[in-house]
């Protein structure tokens, strides 16, 4: 193990299997597209989200501001998806399977809802059946049809936007990733290094001498594995997140169940921006090796840095107190966490599934092809 850790002169390409990595060119060209638009995309709808604060709300106030922000900026990922979907790369399992599964996915969760929830006004259902009222929740007629229309609008919503944000996800740390994990090892002390050192909480005791990724052989098949881990930690995040709402007096006594849902539907979009660079460092097995005589792991060490979960333990436990202590009704609350439960699960086992049927394969081969070409010509110069 010391010999590997001490070899700075090991050939990291003769350790990766020769299995044509990034074979495939329609995710170089989705990259490409995303890097050409998405700049402007950012400029724009910032442009539109801006004006709708201004002009649709009687109150200007933060909570409105980032409101406009994160409904803007969904819709443009909707749209953004569009394209993001036609020049994916192909999938691994194919739509002739996926699609039916959706289809009787769509037709339970709606099922299940109308006959646990019913019709009521302050419910999921209301949630729901608004999304078949062109995103209007001052309906007040709640039916299954309703519900069924409004789960549909929901589920298509969910899926165009995670092509829109996968797609600038993979693109831009599939450009950049291994940029910054070699700079771990780069001479002298740049902004770029000094980062890199934060994003992974690398100690300050360690002196990198090299970077090494081993990465899964996976091709032609559905990680499964991968599935399970991206949708477990999705539903954690997403459940920190709400937590923060449904257990904070401020929230439960100033908006009504319907704004918290709409608020934490559009905040979860996103929590794949957090999910997805830990994961695929993991994939890689991305290790930091010095004198020590373990590597450090560097997808542990951005999961610590990220996701402090003492910190989120002791904000639970203190928002509960608080919550109980000045007297809020907790089966609204429970009710809340049930209706999100549901929502999160869902977009969770949605999202994974895209980013693992669709990108998961490109983005891990293109960061390896840039990581070993880089790596190639660093050791060259030395």
């Amino acid at each position: 193990m010391m010999d590997r850790n001490r070899s700075g002169a090991r050939d990291i390409a003769a350790r990766i299997p020769v299995i044509g990595w990034d074979r495939q060119t329609k995710q170089d060209k989705l990259d490409a597209f995303i890097l050409k638009v998405f700049p402007g995309f950012v400029v724009v709808f910032g442009v539109i989200a801006i004006l709708v604060f201004l002009f649709y709300w009687d109150g200007l106030t933060v909570g409105h501001l980032l409101y406009s922000l994160g409904a803007v900026y969904a819709g443009g990922f909707v749209l953004l998806g569009i394209p993001a979907f036609i020049l994916s790369e192909s999938d691994v399992v194919k739509a002739r399977y996926s699609v039916p599964f959706i289809i009787v996915a769509w037709l339970a969760i709606s099922s299940v809802l109308w006959f646990v929830f019913g019709d009521g006004e302050d419910t999921v259902n209301h949630f729901v059946s608004g999304f078949s009222n062109f995103l209007n929740w001052s309906v007040h007629s709640v039916t299954f049809w309703t519900v069924l229309l409004g789960m549909l609008v929901l589920i298509l919503i969910v899926l165009f936007a995670s092509y829109g944000i996968l797609s600038v996800i993979v693109a831009y740390f599939r450009k950049d990733y291994h940029r910054i994990m070699l700079s771990l090892i780069k001479p002298g002390d740049s902004r770029l290094k000094r980062s890199a050192t934060k994003l992974f909480a690398v100690p300050s005791i360690i002196d990198v001498t090299d970077v090494t990724i081993e990465p899964e052989s996976d091709d032609g098949h559905f990680n499964i594995g991968l599935f399970k881990s991206l949708s477990c930690n999705t539903v954690v995040a997403g459940l920190i997140v709400a937590s923060y709402l449904f257990l904070n007096p401020v929230f439960l006594d100033t908006i009504s169940f319907t704004e918290m849902m709409v608020t934490l539907i559009l905040i979860s979009l996103f929590l794949n921006v957090l999910i997805i660079p830990i994961s695929i460092l993991k994939s890689l097995k991305a290790e930091a090796w010095s004198a020590a005589p373990r590597p450090f792991v560097l997808w542990k060490g951005m999961k610590s840095r990220m996701f402090q979960g003492y910190v989120f333990v002791f904000l639970m436990l203190t928002l509960l107190w608080i919550c109980l202590y000045s007297g809020q009704d907790m089966v609204r609350v429970v009710l809340s966490y049930i209706g999100y439960i549901v929502f999160i699960i869902m977009m969770s086992a949605l999202t994974s599934f895209v980013y693992v049927n669709t990108f998961y394969v490109g983005f891990k081969n293109g960061i390896v092809r840039n990581f070993t070409a880089e790596y190639g010509e660093r050791k060259k110069r030395n």
